[in-house]
């Protein structure tokens, strides 16, 4: 018998649902995550490149990874309960920074460079949108 797919309500509650193991699991994978993260900063400051293109790259690379994730893992959460809130929450969660990203925008705004700043925001969601459609696409290929 195949096992059908979980909601939506349910991949939330299993990455919401976080107790006692499980929250090692996201913190050992927050450790991962921040690290990834700060590694990538640290390659696209190496290239003097803005910094920008590492928010921007840190982002759309999460979102493809954890629409891979949830495609992929997400019908087998249960027998493996450790892998969302490690991968997802954690590593992903640490890796990926909305927090950055919006301080960008509004920075961006603050100096004048609108054009700059609606172009980066929209385009990081509409980006972010299609890389995690693409990741969900893959991952649920078998």
């Amino acid at each position: 018998m195949v096992a059908s797919p979980l909601s939506v309500t349910d991949r939330l509650s299993l990455s919401t649902s976080i107790t006692g193991r499980r929250r090692v699991a996201v913190a050992a994978g927050g450790a991962v995550g921040a690290a990834g993260r700060a590694l990538v900063v640290e390659l696209v400051e190496a290239t003097n490149v803005d910094l920008l293109w590492a928010t921007f790259s840190v982002n759309i690379l999460g979102s493809l990874l954890l629409g891979y994730l949830v495609a992929r893992h997400a019908a087998r959460a249960r027998s493996s309960p450790f892998l969302i809130p490690f991968a997802g929450v954690g590593v992903l969660g640490a890796f990926t920074t909305f927090s950055l990203f919006s301080t960008e925008v509004f920075e961006l705004t603050r100096s004048g460079d609108w054009a700059i700043a609606v172009v980066y925001a929209f385009g990081s969601l509409a980006v972010g949108f299609v890389a995690a459609l693409a990741g969900v696409r893959f991952g649920g290929s078998r």
